[in-house]
């Protein structure tokens, strides 16, 4: 694990394009078939709707580029994995809810992470 430090956070909300369901189209013209990949297409668009956050850490220190957890980090971020850049800026996208409580994580003045690359 690398230790690290928060310099910068940035957030912005991501552009949701609407995903028709064309599932009642078809049962109303008596089209039946296998939804094959119906949970996994449900699981994505609820990651999607949930997480609207795109937000972007400015890490310091010698940070090579891959990805991370970022241990003392809030639950919500801690839990999610991180893009870490060439440029040492660590991409995620969280809830509202989490956002908020990175706001407030930062604005204690806690900026210390340590970093645990994923597998």
């Amino acid at each position: 694990m690398e230790p690290a430090q928060v310099n910068h956070l940035t957030a912005r909300r991501r552009r949701l394009w609407p995903t028709p369901d064309f599932g009642a189209f078809f049962m109303f013209f008596g089209i039946s078939g296998t939804d094959w990949n119906r949970e996994e297409r449900l699981q994505q668009r609820f990651e999607r709707e949930y997480y609207r956050q795109l937000v972007s850490l400015r890490l310091s220190g010698n940070v090579r580029p891959g990805r991370y957890f970022l241990r003392g980090l809030p639950t919500e971020a801690g839990r999610r994995g991180w893009t870490v850049s060439a440029d040492g800026r660590a991409t995620t996208t969280l809830s509202d809810e989490g956002l908020g409580e990175l706001r407030a994580w930062m604005a204690r003045g806690e900026r210390g992470v340590l970093l645990d690359p994923l597998e």
